[in-house]
């Protein structure tokens, strides 16, 4: 019965925290660390079903976005292979509303398309839109992705990043 207690003990403390160990960083409660500082602007950012949500191919898919204050957002992904790919650029987004990107005002869907598996996306918030001089496209490693967003954001005082997942069927 002791025996019992303490396993349900140590995994109830267990549950209470997540955290993950990535090559150079630390990702806890859905935050990942970039070697920068960053605002946590972004309150809110996940695929409309939700963080892990499974999709299928052709499905389309749309984000929720809530900030604490009013910039634009950049969405990039990385699939499976490591293949990095831009979503989106420079959505405006207001302080404390929910924005769904896309929306039938960004004339855009997001038909989802090969490799299947974990497709990771990551905002990127900062305060006036971006010049667009970074490019997201092709395969890289996980730090030339992550190195990319920071090159971009690096020069605006207030900036965030936040990341969700998705799988593809």
């Amino acid at each position: 019965m002791r025996r019992l207690f303490l396993v349900t003990l140590l995994a109830s403390l267990l549950t209470a925290c997540t955290v993950t160990f990535v090559p150079g960083d630390v990702t806890v409660r859905g935050r990942v660390r970039f070697g920068i500082e960053l605002n946590e602007v972004i309150r809110v950012f996940e695929p409309t079903r939700g963080s892990g949500a499974i999709y299928g191919l052709n499905e389309n898919i749309a984000f929720r976005v809530v900030s604490n204050q009013t910039g634009y957002v950049t969405l990039t992904a990385i699939d499976p292979g490591g293949s990095v790919y831009p979503i989106i650029r420079n959505v405006y987004v207001r302080a404390g509303e929910s924005r769904i990107i896309p929306n039938s005002g960004d004339r855009v869907t997001f038909s989802l398309q090969p490799p299947r598996g974990l497709h990771r996306v990551r905002a990127s918030f900062t305060p006036s839109a971006t010049s667009g001089r970074v490019v997201y496209r092709g395969v890289v490693t996980e730090d030339r992705w992550t190195q990319s967003i920071v090159t971009e954001v690096q020069p605006y005082q207030v900036r965030d990043i936040v990341e969700t997942r998705f799988f593809l069927e």
